[in-house]
């Protein structure tokens, strides 16, 4: 059932008595990261993604004094509670995991689980899920964020996380519209474009976004992504605006033509596809004329306070629409009760109960799998005098150091002689398998999603260790790609035998060694071809 945001004379009544910094305050919500944490102000509300529950409790308590209205408390939480601040014991996987299972019900139990936890670390507001199609494998935002390409498959995934989130109290976000994952354009550098057009969108992100409109989503987050099929381009570049910009798309088609009546929140205003197109705080306020709601990351000083005095005197932004943006916003608070709720976060929860380690082995179990095997090398024969190579072939590879690490911990406790390469070189790699001297190579190899990198597949000098024919000198080679699962087709005629993991934690490598090793069944997984 569409949400229906109440609009009640309580909320008119809050918003009629603020004064203008309060409703300029009201509709931001910036990240501490960005904070001098000894200079707070009333925010509308705070991003604290990355915080422990006792930085938070400490933060808010000195926060909430200062806030005429009491804040959004506000992270990412896109796929699972190990995704909330601090991880949990249990890791789970990442929505294309989700999409790669096939199971509503257990994605659903999943959404209320990390919804029943959220609330009770004093969170209300996730920025998630990510309803984007993974259209283009080499996209740099999208990969393993969506449940996968076709679109009432996503939506159904997408919606059985968020709901569970809503019913906790905590609000869920569909981003990001009108869908990224249709190029290589990151919107953190440069304004996204999504090239498709209109019957072709409708069919596609737009059926996406509105199958999550018509389930209820409370918050919608446009990216800094263009849709010139439906877009007029600017007089003065010539090109059509990214949807935070754009009243045709966050009005016209989104509220008016869609029907949508929740938050429309910015993609964070310190990407370049926002405030690269024109003066960052002639863009702040035209997000809010072109009907946007909250300025996600806006950089709250005295500068900000002074500019957007400025827009108001240049009527770039009028005080009618920052009230009626303030309203909402408060509207929407009141519905989540937390106008009248307590000011401390609920009593935490008893994680045992949750028994969230049993979840994370079934969702490993029916999501981790095989991309290929053409020369039929699985299962392995790991026995404990093998001798194997744990090749890491990554990209940025400190920042995933860890379950790169875990993976070569388990290797070895299937074999005594297990040794682990690093970047190593094509060479190195040509004399070790050309002279035999392992038994296999198990090859870990892409990256995670990294944002302003451009592009999600194997880049830069790393990927000279796919030179010099290796992998063809008679050695069984496994390629294990841990997040995105997309080098599988890139070296398409390179790579026989793939696994994925999509992202999982230590319950999806459990699970692939056990797969590797002929001790239970993977299924074969296609995520190009999820629906």
């Amino acid at each position: 059932m569409r949400f229906h945001l109440p609009i009640t004379d309580r909320a008119r009544c809050i918003a009629a008595a603020l004064p203008l910094r309060d409703l300029l305050l009201q509709v931001c919500v910036p990240a501490l990261v960005h904070l001098d944490p000894q200079k707070l102000d009333g925010y509308g509300g705070i991003f604290l993604h990355g915080s422990t529950q006792t930085e938070r409790d400490e933060l808010l308590a000195r926060l909430r004094p200062l806030c005429p209205v009491p804040p959004f408390v506000v992270a990412d939480i896109e796929s699972g509670p190990d995704r909330l601040p601090p991880d949990d014991d249990a890791d789970f996987g990442t929505l294309m995991s989700n999409g790669v299972a096939n199971d509503p019900t257990l994605t659903a139990t999943l959404g209320e689980l990390t919804g029943r936890l959220s609330a009770s670390r004093g969170f209300n507001w996730s920025l998630a899920p990510c309803v984007d199609l993974a259209a283009d494998p080499d996209s740099p935002m999208v990969g393993t964020r969506s449940a996968g390409r076709d679109p009432e498959h996503v939506a159904r995934i997408a919606w059985a996380f968020a709901s569970g989130l809503q019913q906790h109290g905590v609000l869920a976000t569909a981003k990001h519209f009108p869908g990224d994952g249709f190029g290589t354009l990151d919107q953190h550098l440069t304004t996204a474009v999504n090239p498709l057009p209109m019957d072709q969108w409708r069919a596609g992100p737009g059926l996406a976004f509105q199958r999550m409109i018509d389930h209820g989503i409370r918050a919608i987050m446009p990216g800094h992504i263009s849709l010139p099929a439906y877009d007029e381009p600017d007089p003065q570049n010539g090109l059509c605006p990214p949807a935070t910009l754009s009243r045709r798309l966050m009005t016209d088609l989104l509220k008016t033509e869609m029907g949508f009546e929740g938050l429309i929140v910015s993609d964070a205003v310190n990407m370049g596809g926002f405030c690269g197109w024109m003066n960052y705080y002639d863009a702040c306020a035209r997000f809010l004329e072109c009907g946007g709601d909250v300025l996600l990351f806006a950089k709250i000083d005295d500068r900000f306070f002074t500019e957007m005095r400025r827009c108001l005197a240049e009527g770039k932004l009028t005080e009618a629409t920052l009230r009626d943006r303030a309203t909402r916003i408060i509207a929407m608070k009141e519905s989540l009760g937390l106008l009248d709720a307590p000011a401390a976060p609920r009593a935490p929860l008893d994680l045992a109960s949750l028994n969230l380690p049993a979840l994370a082995d079934e969702l490993a179990a029916k999501s981790v799998g095989i991309l290929r095997d053409r020369a039929g090398l699985l299962p392995l024969n790991l026995h404990k005098s093998a001798r194997v190579l744990h090749v890491v072939i990554y990209n940025h590879y400190e920042r995933h150091k860890p379950i790169l690490d875990a993976f070569t911990t388990l290797l070895r406790e299937r074999s005594d002689h297990v040794t682990e390469w690093v970047d190593p070189g094509c060479d190195l790699l040509f004399n070790a398998a050309r002279d035999h001297e392992f038994d296999v190579i198990i090859c870990s190899i892409g990256g995670a999603i990294e944002y302003a990198t451009n592009v999600l597949r194997l880049h830069g000098p790393v990927a000279r260790n796919m030179m010099y024919g290796w992998m063809r000198l008679g050695v069984p080679v496994v390629f294990v790609a841990h997040h995105h699962p997309y080098p599988c087709y890139e070296y398409d005629a390179v790579i026989d035998c793939a696994l994925a993991t999509f992202g999982g934690g230590r319950p999806a490598l459990r699970r692939l060694l056990a797969g590797l090793t002929g001790e239970v069944a993977l299924p074969h997984v296609n995520p190009q071809s999820l629906a």
